[in-house]
């Protein structure tokens, strides 16, 4: 069951107890952070972060395993920062956790830049729940060596 609290902070339960995963999304544009938030609310805590300190702060206090951050967030463009600045400093500080970024139709060079500072995954816009899903259990799922 998913559970709206105060606007911002979302979180959920799975079969009656709290899920031990933890997802904090950075996107401002409300229907596709509704949509991640629909797809994930069954099988992860879900927060919204509102800003960069907002998000760090999270980051640091509720430790999750995935970050899904909005390259195209305003905060980024209107700062002088960069979604590559933040991808940079998150993996700086927390190794461990899995960065995806949202892109709607970046060019190759964009996307090979964000796997290059350090993102786990890409999730392309318009956001389909399939894809969501399927972007946080690629990153979660362990490597898995390939023999040819």
């Amino acid at each position: 069951m998913c559970l709206l609290l105060g606007g911002k902070h979302l979180w959920n339960s799975y079969n009656g107890q709290a899920s031990m995963n933890r997802i904090i999304i950075l996107n401002e544009e409300l229907e596709s952070q509704m949509r991640m938030y629909l797809a994930l609310c069954d099988r992860f805590r879900v927060d919204i972060a509102e800003d960069e300190a907002n998000l760090m702060r999270m980051i640091r206090r509720k430790k999750p395993r995935v970050v899904m951050l909005d390259a195209n967030f305003s905060g980024f463009n209107n700062n002088g920062k960069s979604v590559y600045k933040t991808i940079e400093k998150i993996k700086k500080k927390y190794q461990d956790l899995k960065i995806i970024t949202i892109v709607d139709g970046s060019d190759r060079r964009t996307l090979d830049k964000i796997y290059e500072v350090g993102s786990d995954g890409i999730l392309m816009k318009p956001i389909e729940e399939s894809d969501v899903i399927q972007s946080v259990v690629d990153v979660l799922s362990p490597v898995v060596a390939s023999y040819n």
